[in-house]
C-alpha cells in the first residue's frame, strides 16, 4: 500500500506540472521543444527556412532568407512555417484544443541580413498561426521592427477542437511588393533572424519532454525501491 501511496503522489505531481492546460485558462502556446517541431513551410511561399536554434532561455530563434521583396507573380515573400496535416512530421496535429479559444506566440526581430540596427531592414508582420473551423488557418497580424517596437505578441482565437494546422507566419508588408513604393529592403532579399517564444502567461499544452522523461523516471524508481 505504501508503495502504491507514493507512486500515486509523484505521479499525480506530475501531471500537475506537465498539464496545467486542466487549470484556468483560455489561451495556449507552445513550449520550446513543440517549437522545434515545426517543419513544414505551407504552400505558396519562397522564403527559405536556414537554421533554427532553441536559444538559451525561453524561445527559438529562425533564420531565413526572404527572396526579392518586389512583387514577382507565384513568389511572394512570406512564410507560413507550421506543423500540420498538409505535410511535414505532423508533431502537433490531432491536439485536442476544445477547451481554448485562442492560440497565442510572443515575437521578436533580432536581426536583418545580421546588422541589428534600425535602419537595417522595415518592420514585418507576425502572427501566431492556427486552423479554426471556417478556415484552414488564421492569424492575429502584429508588426514588429528593429527599432520600434521590437516585439509583439500575437493572440489569434479559434474554435477547433483539435490542431489541424499550427506555427507562424512572418510576412513582408504587402505595400512593398508593388515596385512603385519605395522599399527599404535589399533588392536581392534578406536574411532575417526572428526569436519565438512562448507567451507570456498563456498556457503551455506541449509538455517539456525532458520533464516527462525525467517524472516517469522517478516515478519508476520509487515504485522499485520501495
Amino acid at each position: 500500500m505504501k508503495n502504491t501511496w507514493i507512486v500515486l503522489c509523484v505521479i499525480s505531481w506530475s501531471l500537475l506540472v506537465l498539464c496545467p492546460f486542466a487549470a484556468c485558462g483560455t489561451t495556449f502556446t507552445l513550449s520550446d521543444d513543440a517549437l522545434m517541431t515545426l517543419d513544414y513551410k505551407y504552400e505558396g511561399t519562397y522564403t527559405n527556412m536556414l537554421s533554427i536554434t532553441d536559444v538559451a532561455g525561453p524561445g527559438v530563434q529562425f533564420n531565413f532568407l526572404y527572396p526579392d521583396p518586389h512583387y514577382i507573380r507565384d513568389q511572394m515573400p512570406d512564410l507560413f512555417w507550421t506543423s500540420c496535416i498538409y505535410g511535414g512530421n505532423g508533431s502537433l496535429t490531432a491536439i485536442d484544443i476544445s477547451s481554448f479559444d485562442a492560440f497565442a506566440l510572443k515575437f521578436t526581430l533580432i536581426s536583418a541580413n545580421g546588422v541589428s540596427l534600425p535602419d537595417a531592414v522595415g518592420p514585418v508582420i507576425v502572427g501566431a498561426l492556427i486552423n479554426r473551423s471556417d478556415a484552414v488557418y488564421a492569424y492575429s497580424p502584429e508588426v514588429i521592427a528593429i527599432n520600434d517596437p521590437v516585439s509583439a505578441t500575437s493572440v489569434t482565437t479559434t474554435d477547433a477542437g483539435q490542431i489541424d494546422l499550427i506555427g507562424f507566419t512572418c510576412n513582408i508588408p504587402y505595400w512593398w511588393y508593388d515596385e512603385s513604393s519605395p522599399s527599404p529592403w535589399d533588392p536581392d532579399g534578406a536574411t532575417i533572424s526572428l526569436l519565438v517564444e512562448p507567451a507570456p502567461g498563456a498556457v503551455l499544452i506541449i509538455p517539456e519532454p525532458a520533464t516527462l522523461l525525467f517524472l516517469c523516471a522517478g516515478a519508476a524508481f520509487l515504485s522499485r525501491k520501495f
